[in-house]
């Protein structure tokens, strides 16, 4: 086989498997698609592995980091603090932060008792983003009313925001460290608070 053959056999090669992977990666750039996604592979690779607390939370914490802006959503909820907070105060929120998400949402997903996400519909939200409705009907019936917020990212949709029953996850832990932040006196306050509740947290997921 000649250079120039080898040379077209590699770019044929690898172009095909460039519009594979775009064809199975079509999910990230459909608000629907990543909403679906993620609790699909939160069920089927975590809640239904038979695998360790430990790998459990490993998982949930890669989950959340593929599907969730976590920074983004950390610099929201600390707002005009961190203007004042130095740069190791805002790396060790940054740190502490992405623990209480993930072991808040580990312990919610281990009550899974084979309640079903039911997407509805979508919207568009601002210039570059979406809101995805949702119900959680649980086997007895009961159903919750889930929105999601996404934002364009450069890999696609990500989620910066879950509002259960018009109650929005960003805004309750802002106003809740923003109150936190007032009454201790500071970002080493609040700080100090998170480093409890991380453990608490994690003691509880196991």
């Amino acid at each position: 086989m000649t250079i120039c053959r080898r040379r077209f056999t590699a770019l044929s090669l690898t172009a095909a498997l460039a519009g594979r992977a775009a064809v199975a990666d079509e999910w990230r750039l459909s608000p629907t698609g990543v909403v679906e996604k993620f609790a699909e592979k939160g069920i089927t690779e975590i809640l239904g592995a038979a695998i360790s607390a430990a790998e459990k939370t490993a998982r949930f914490r890669a989950l959340f980091k593929e599907f969730f802006d976590i920074p983004a959503i950390g610099r929201f909820v600390l707002g005009r603090f961190a203007r004042t907070a130095t740069p190791d105060e805002n790396a060790r929120f940054a740190t502490l932060f992405e623990d209480v998400i993930v072991y808040t949402w580990s312990r919610r997903f281990g009550e899974y008792k084979g309640q079903t996400l039911k997407v509805k519909d979508n919207a568009p939200d601002g210039e570059d983003g979406a809101v995805v409705n949702s119900d959680i009907v649980g086997n007895d019936g009961q159903t919750f009313v889930v929105a999601w917020r996404l934002r364009k990212r450069e890999t696609g949709l990500r989620i910066v925001d879950v509002i259960v029953e018009g109650v929005s996850m960003a805004i309750t832990y802002r106003q809740e460290y923003a109150t936190i932040i007032q009454q201790t006196g500071g970002m080493a306050g609040l700080l100090a608070q998170m480093e409890k509740q991380v453990a608490e947290l994690k003691a509880k997921v196991g």
